[in-house]
């Protein structure tokens, strides 16, 4: 493990901590962390989907995604982290001072949104129910701890967001991890949609899978899903653990692909044959 730890010298200048069979570290810039140092379970999963599009496309920051990572240091980390990452533009975005001050806070590498959604996240902050403000907000909580372990010769890495953990990241015990979505609807139905749309149960078995390699048991998982509008309603939606494990097993195969891919297979494109006949059984 040492040895292999000693091998990426990006993550030498954030102080490491190595655990187990992985390696943790504290605070870590999000350029760092999203750099192709390491595959994380979103790549996975979106590798599953289609490996070329995996492979060559790169993700692109939609307004959707800038409100969810501000409504996240907001909720998760705070008022102080929200301000030294997050850039309002107040009054209408058309305008030339507003296009001018967007840009430069694009080039002071903060997150831009505009008023409107300042002010639901301020109301998502202000009405998060106390089950799951006890979540991302307990005692001892250890927020976006980075963790990098290899499957084989596969350096993989995945970052939690709150971590539950009553004596300190060093310690040997069972944690919590918990991970906040925002959403349109936190009903059980809709959520559900979601879970099954976006792979959150591989996500939470991939998270699982590092934070064991680390040495620790995971012994609950939960998902704080919120609202991004009146009323800003939250839950907290737990996944077992025969929910993870059957969602490994996905994970897992679509890692295999990969290690063949890094072998020089050739990747598919959604992971079907180039001509394919519908199944229309079903549908109306």
């Amino acid at each position: 493990m040492e040895k292999k730890m000693k091998q990426i010298p990006e993550l030498q200048d954030y102080d490491p901590i190595e655990k187990g069979d992985a390696i943790i570290i504290r605070e870590i810039p999000n350029e760092v962390y999203h750099s192709d140092v390491g595959i994380s379970s979103s790549f996975v999963r979106k590798f599953n989907d289609s490996q070329v599009h995996a492979i060559e496309v790169e993700t692109e920051t939609t307004p959707a995604m800038n409100f969810g990572t501000a409504a996240h240091y907001m909720l998760v980390e705070g008022d102080s982290v929200f301000n030294d990452n997050v850039g309002v533009i107040v009054g209408s975005p058309y305008t030339k001072v507003s296009k001018d001050l967007k840009q430069d806070f694009k080039d002071r590498g903060l997150v831009v949104i505009n008023e409107r959604d300042y002010l639901d996240i301020e109301g998502m902050a202000s009405n998060i129910i106390p089950e799951a403000d006890m979540y991302l907000n307990g005692d001892n909580k250890i927020p976006e701890a980075s963790f990098y372990w290899y499957e084989d010769d596969v350096l993989c890495k995945c970052r939690p967001d709150v971590i539950c953990s009553p004596q300190g990241i060093h310690q040997d015990f069972e944690i919590v991890a918990v991970d906040y979505k925002t959403t349109y609807s936190c009903s059980p139905e809709s959520f559900l949609e979601s879970v099954l749309k976006y792979g959150y149960d591989q996500q939470a078995a991939w998270y699982r899978r590092g934070l064991e390699a680390a040495g620790y048991r995971v012994k609950e998982f939960v998902f704080v899903a919120q609202e991004k509008k009146l009323p800003y309603a939250s839950k907290v939606f737990k996944i077992t653990e025969q929910q993870m494990d059957k969602a490994w097993i996905k994970m897992s195969a679509s890692l295999e692909s990969y290690k063949k891919y890094l072998k020089g297979t050739k990747p598919t494109i959604h992971n079907s044959p180039n001509i394919v006949t519908l199944d229309l059984d079903g549908q109306d």
